[in-house]
């Protein structure tokens, strides 16, 4: 029987024990996935369900969810390189997949359940549908479950993109140089050209949207402070290319939001000095250590379950007669709470289980049990009846046969079993 070999799971958590974890990453995550949760409580619940509002104070710049889209992409270039491609698009798909598909479960349930109340959409099986494949963005017939979901389809799509471009000449050269800014260019043209609020096709808007092409950019910026760091991208050309992504994102939202676009531009420049430069392990930084790293650890758990969830408990505490502060505090304490318990009992369980050892204890099994196939003893096929051959005749007549069932020696491995039961 040949040896069975057990590779090592190269998994992301494997990846952080290995190298230590910068604070300046978890502080930049905090600040943006915070920042999120601020301005969809402050800002956006009143334009979604306007009885919600008004609250002590409006967070209207939306920074935060470009922001972590960057970071995943600076990561996406650091993890890929690790191991057999397909293990790590596994590894990022089973720490992403299990939570989210729980989120829009338990999000769609409370919808239902008060929505009817609230006098608010109430979602159906069809949503529910496709908001579980992620197709929410490709048919004005599909509502989204929870809006702020619309950045997991679209980190999906770069881990598959990843997975079928690193391994090819797309990751080096002058092809990566002229992928990244298409990535700023093509979905400006299409906009303009074709991609109007008006008068273009639905297949148009479908494939724009579904694709995400007006966020395509954001995985651009990661990459070039990636390659900057690795001395493929000059600090001028990355400048250039973080300040066109800048204009392009100002100008798919028509120039309306541009001090959103500001307020992205100075996160994207520490995002640049935390890849390049020294931990932030200051003072004041330093003695916040643990909480933010705790924070920054079950950011995306955070993620998942702080706006739709947080507008239902707004409104039951806008019943009960809470005010402004009050529900502020409330719905982030929520949001905290219950993305820990999003990230230690969905997230990093499902993680461990989908990348661990009971997958690799299969594949040894399966393994296994092919060997002993191979090692089967061939059964001779019974011949017609007939005459004796001459090879068969001795001096004295016909030599006897073995039987045709009883094999004339056994495999290795089988002869080994019955030594031993002898």
């Amino acid at each position: 029987m040949s040896p069975i070999t057990c590779e090592p799971v190269n998994s992301e958590t494997e990846i952080r024990t290995r190298s230590p974890r910068k604070l300046s990453w978890d502080v930049i995550r905090v600040l943006a996935v915070f920042s999120v949760v601020v301005q969809h409580v402050t800002h956006q619940s009143p334009i979604n369900h306007a009885e919600l509002g008004p609250y002590p104070f409006v967070l209207p710049l939306q920074f935060g969810a470009s922001t972590l889209l960057v970071i995943s992409a600076f990561f996406v270039c650091v993890t890929v390189r690790r191991g057999e491609t397909g293990t790590w698009l596994r590894n990022r798909l089973a720490r992403l997949l299990p939570a989210y598909l729980l989120a829009v479960v338990i999000t769609y349930g409370v919808s239902r359940a008060v929505a009817p109340a609230f006098g608010w959409y109430v979602p159906n099986v069809t949503d529910l549908a496709a908001n579980l494949l992620m197709v929410q963005a490709w048919s004005p017939t599909f509502h989204w479950i929870d809006p702020s979901y619309w950045t997991l389809p679209v980190q999906v799509m770069a881990f598959f993109a990843a997975a079928l471009l690193w391994p090819r000449r797309w990751s080096r050269g002058a092809a990566l140089a002229w992928l990244l800014w298409s990535l700023v260019v093509v979905p400006l043209v299409i906009r303009f050209v074709w991609r109007d609020d008006v008068d273009s096709a639905q297949w148009v808007r479908s494939v724009f949207d579904g694709l995400a092409l007006h966020r395509v950019a954001l995985f651009g910026v990661g990459i070039a402070i990636w390659l900057w760091t690795r001395d493929r991208f000059s600090g001028k050309h990355l400048a250039v290319y973080v300040a066109a992504v800048l204009v392009a994102q100002d100008a798919h939202s028509y120039f309306a939001d541009t001090w959103s676009t500001v307020a992205f531009g100075v996160i994207l420049a520490g995002i640049v000095a935390a890849a390049g430069g020294p931990d932030w392990d200051i003072p004041g930084l330093r003695q916040l250590a643990t909480p933010i790293r705790w924070l920054g650890g079950i950011s995306f758990g955070v993620y998942l379950v702080h706006q739709e969830l947080g507008f239902v408990l707004a409104r039951f505490l806008l019943d009960l007669g809470v005010g402004p502060w009050g529900r502020l505090v409330a719905c982030v304490a929520m949001a905290v709470l219950l993305g820990w318990a999003m990230t230690r009992l969905v997230e990093q369980p499902c993680h461990r289980w989908l990348t661990g050892d009971v997958w690799l204890r299969a594949r040894v099994a399966g393994s296994a049990v092919v060997e002993a196939i191979r090692d089967l003893p061939q059964v001779p096929q019974p011949q017609a009846a007939g005459p004796p051959r001459s090879a068969d005749l001795g001096p004295s007549g016909p030599v006897p046969r073995p039987a045709a069932d009883a094999p004339t020696s056994l495999p290795p491995s089988w002869a080994m079993a019955a030594s031993q039961l002898r």
